[in-house]
């Protein structure tokens, strides 16, 4: 009898344990965020500052401590003519260890989203983006927040305003928390569309191998759960950049695009909850254990970017480039231009950032140009390699020059004579503005040659405008 009360217990405490998690409990959230009350969770709108009540209200009943003064972080935001406020929630677990509980992992998620569709006939209820990340961090909270389920280290959950509008929430608290605080943060986790598990077929922990034990710790607890991305680079495109631009590990919990990404058709029926419960369970063991570590240490590139922020991590870029445009000759001997004909480049394009501002490129691109001729067309295929320094960072402006081998060609149909007539090899100078997101760059160009494209005689001067786009694979 005392060996079936020893079993009894012992399953119920099994099965109390695998109930530390409820997918119900996850829909509930998410359904209320992405509901049609809420209608977007955009800036400036009743709808946000409902879902701004309802996880205050969520932090409060998890048991967290207010981080600030209050859970609540403002500031003020310029769209268009009006000024709006924008709020991040914060809330703190403390930590067990009377010195390592001055020491803070985050957790956090924005929960912002674009609000109505341009003609307001509709709205973008944000369920995967990013409800679903809203969700896990309040189930996250109350989890933590019980006897035994406490690490050493303290927690920080963040509910993170403005992201939709360019990272602004994080950047705020980042930027305005004291360095000696900032200092002992250790770890950010970003939860960012984590509702399509069965259908990404696994997650990405982007940013996980910026801890020198990351891959260990995946490893230890992520058992049939699939990881896909277990890179150290830290994701550009959520709120683990604000993070990790001051040197911080920053992880990206993402279960990819899946969902219809920034349309009206991504609600709430369409997440996996049994597949957010499997990722919370698998977070909290991982959290767990960061979290009573006697050490947590970043790699070498982020520990010198928390020395010196002005550096840059991973200066060095190469990604592909197509540009398209019209190019013409410009008769300097004479009163006219030929008029424009199509040209357009592609290849590669490698780039080295010295600082937040200052870039040198190069390009190794095969280069059609053409020009208006009489009775015809001219044209010549070429190996073309600009070299440009740049200025700026979001907008930039480009300036440099170019060298051309011209390996073909033809006049009204007939081959070109590069031994005897036409200029094989050109020089010239490029200007350009850009504009960068992210990995993604599109830029106008103006390409014009110091030289003629005959040997001898005449001046004739070929000249190209482009529109460019790009994307740098690392």
């Amino acid at each position: 009898m005392r060996n079936f009360i020893l079993l009894f217990f012992l399953c119920l405490e099994i099965s109390v344990s695998a109930q530390e998690f409820d997918s119900q409990k996850f829909s509930k959230h998410v359904h209320y965020l992405a509901s049609e009350e809420l209608q977007g969770r955009a800036l400036g709108t009743d709808g946000k500052e409902k879902a701004f009540i309802y996880i205050q209200n969520g932090f409060k009943e998890a048991g967290l401590d207010p981080f600030l003064e209050d859970y609540t972080q403002e500031f003020d935001l310029k769209m268009g003519m009006a000024w709006v406020k924008a709020k991040n929630i914060i809330g703190i677990i403390e930590g067990t260890d009377p010195f390592l509980k001055d020491e803070y992992l985050i957790l956090g998620a924005h929960y912002d989203h674009l609000g109505f569709t341009k003609d307001k006939s509709d709205y973008f209820p944000g369920a995967d983006d990013n409800a679903s990340g809203v969700a896990t961090i309040l189930e996250l909270a109350k989890y933590f927040n019980q006897d035994g389920h406490k690490p050493k280290r303290s927690l920080i959950f963040i509910a993170f305003d403005a992201e939709e509008a360019g990272l602004l929430g994080s950047k705020h608290f980042v930027e305005n928390l004291e360095k000696s605080k900032r200092d002992q943060i250790k770890a950010m986790f970003s939860f960012d569309m984590v509702g399509m598990l069965s259908t990404n077929k696994g997650l990405d922990l982007k940013g996980i191998s910026s801890l020198i034990n990351g891959k260990e710790l995946v490893d230890k607890y992520a058992k049939d759960l699939k990881i896909i991305n277990q890179s150290k680079a830290i994701e550009e495109r959520t709120d683990t950049e604000s993070f990790g631009k001051v040197g911080i590990p920053s992880i990206h919990v993402f279960t990819g695009l899946k969902s219809p990404y920034h349309k009206p058709e991504d609600t709430a029926d369409l997440l996996d909850y049994e597949g957010m419960e499997t990722i919370a369970g698998f977070i909290s063991q991982l959290v767990f254990d960061l979290g009573n570590q006697a050490e947590i240490n970043a790699i070498s590139s982020l520990k010198s970017l928390q020395k010196n922020p002005n550096k840059i991590i991973n200066p060095f870029r190469v990604g592909l480039v197509g540009y398209y445009g019209g190019g013409y000759h410009n008769y300097t001997d004479e009163f006219y231009d030929a008029k424009s004909k199509d040209v357009f480049s592609v290849g590669l394009r490698f780039s080295y950032k010295f600082t937040k501002i200052w870039a040198l490129t190069a390009e190794g691109l095969y280069d059609y140009n053409t020009s208006a001729w009489p009775n015809g067309k001219f044209s010549r295929q070429a190996f073309m390699v600009p070299v440009n320094i740049q200025f700026g960072n979001v907008g930039y402006v480009k300036a440099g020059a170019y060298y051309k081998y011209n390996f073909s060609g033809k006049e009204n149909g007939e081959k070109l004579d590069f031994e005897n007539k036409y200029r094989r090899e050109e020089w010239g100078y490029n200007i350009g503005v850009g504009l960068q997101y992210s990995k993604y760059f599109v830029e106008f160009t103006s390409r014009n040659s110091f030289q003629s494209i005959y040997q001898q005689g005449a001046k004739v001067i070929p000249s190209a405008f482009y529109f460019s786009i790009g994307y740098n694979l690392w």
